[in-house]
């Protein structure tokens, strides 16, 4: 079995490795697609510390090429989305059942080995099985969706409530996505052009600039009482107390995304109106539910233009990804095929 690992910044290499089922209740699946997105590339280029060396790839789907005669989830050819947060078991919330709180949750790319390989051993629990209408290229989208839930579930929204949504990448999109799907009106708001462009195309009405006027267009919008609850998306380069300014009295806000950067926040006009923080960075509770939303087409990832590449032309991937991300320059996702 073909892996491939980051040694340290910036140096990626592969090697063989066997991978066989060690119980009865394990799987073996071939991945067929993979995710490459900002996790991966902070990884690579050491932005998110991670301990080296490391197997990247947080999400992946595939299909089951050998299951252990205790397995009843899943069978052999079965296509899967491989989960990419998993609880660690042990813990007390763990044990007492509140593994939505896992304090040592084990993260596919990131603190435990990712999917950039041929295959992945794992237990049957571990992977969702994958109607036959909902594409390999959208199950990738499952984690964050499921994520997007989560958020959502935090909010307590009525039809109809404003959030306002900083950060117009795929989660602060897929998030805004999701909350027209439960009635809600999000605002999102990035300084990049182009990411509020696409939102535009996903049909989120609403999309506003960061700029001087910023807090003024919300206030409009909303008729002058302001966003009910604010999300904030890491590594979206938006100062993280840019959301007490437009949630109202009481308001949530939520931080959310796959790993979050070293950052300084002045809390008091937080704690001046009484604001409820909290944050949301895993997914597993609502994968199921994630694949449901994207077979009754509450998402589009068209306007992604998503572009697949080769396995052969990974390590030219990533170069030239930290190329342009050293330059200041956005870099989209996009799929990986495991098979070419």
């Amino acid at each position: 079995m073909k892996i491939w690992k980051i040694l340290s910044p910036k140096v990626l290499t592969s090697e063989e490795r066997p991978d066989n089922l060690t119980s009865a209740t394990q799987a073996k699946v071939k991945v067929t697609q993979l995710l490459l997105s900002g996790t991966e590339l902070r990884a690579y280029c050491g932005i998110s510390k991670p301990k080296y060396p490391i197997i990247p790839g947080r999400f992946a789907v595939g299909v089951v090429s050998e299951v252990g005669e205790g397995c009843v989830k899943v069978e052999k050819n079965t296509r899967v989305f491989i989960h990419d947060a998993i609880p660690c078991g042990a813990c007390n919330a763990c044990l007492n059942g509140n593994e939505e709180h896992c304090s040592n949750t084990k993260i596919a790319g990131l603190n435990s080995e990712g999917y950039m390989r041929d295959f992945v051993v794992t237990d049957e629990s571990n992977l969702t099985p994958l109607p036959s209408s909902v594409s390999d290229t959208e199950a990738l989208f499952a984690g964050i969706v499921a994520m997007g839930e989560m958020i959502i579930s935090r909010l307590t929204l009525t039809k109809g409530s404003h959030v306002a949504v900083f950060g117009a990448g795929e989660v602060g999109n897929i998030l805004s996505q999701l909350l027209i799907y439960h009635q809600a009106v999000p605002i999102l708001i990035d300084s990049n052009e182009e990411k509020l462009k696409i939102a535009t195309q996903c049909g989120i009405y609403y999309t506003i600039p960061l700029n001087e006027e910023m807090q003024s267009s919300v206030e409009r919008i909303t008729g002058g009482r302001l966003s009910c609850a604010s999300v904030h998306c890491s590594y979206c380069d938006i100062d993280p107390s840019m959301p007490f300014y437009v949630t109202a009295n009481g308001g949530n806000v939520v931080y959310t995304g796959f790993s979050f950067p070293e950052q300084i926040v002045q809390l008091k006009p937080a704690l001046d109106k009484q604001l409820i923080l909290s944050s949301v960075s895993n997914d597993y509770s609502y994968i199921e539910s994630a694949i449901n939303l994207i077979l009754n087409k509450a998402i589009t990832i068209a306007p992604f233009h998503l572009q697949p590449h080769a396995i052969s032309e990974t390590s030219e991937l990533f170069r030239q990804a930290a190329e342009k991300a050293e330059k200041g320059v956005s870099v989209p996702v996009s799929i990986l095929n495991m098979l070419s």
